[in-house]
């Protein structure tokens, strides 16, 4: 599948449907925790990812092992949250693997939060 953007012609490569986006969402508490990302190359393709929003869990294991400076074992937790997409991509493609495991890192900052004096 092609997809347009601007004026270069992109080859799609998502490797899973609305019944796996379904499936999933039953494991982690619904859509609202899942997000699809998006990683265009240059040379031509848009991998897509279905990934879900860290739990509490992943970011106690990341912000563990980011005290010991492992930073590996910090990007292996995170890419523990895709569940579906082009696993190989990613593997060996530093430029997609880099751009996955910093949006999943965004995903952790995605909620806002207000203090008001009472």
């Amino acid at each position: 599948m092609a997809e347009k953007t601007g004026d270069k012609k992109l080859e799609v490569v998502r490797p899973f449907g609305d019944a796996e986006i379904e499936a999933h969402a039953a494991k982690v508490g619904g859509k609202r925790n899942l997000r699809e990302v998006v990683v265009e190359t240059d040379d031509g393709y848009a991998f897509h990812y279905l990934v879900k929003k860290p739990s509490r869990s992943v970011i106690q294991a990341v912000v563990q092992y980011e005290g010991k400076k492992d930073v590996t074992a910090q990007q292996k937790v995170m890419l523990g949250c895709v569940l579906e997409g082009d696993k190989e991509a990613y593997e060996n493609d530093g430029s997609i693997y880099g751009e996955l495991v910093g949006k999943i890192g965004e995903l952790t900052r995605s909620a806002k939060a207000d203090i008001k004096k009472i």
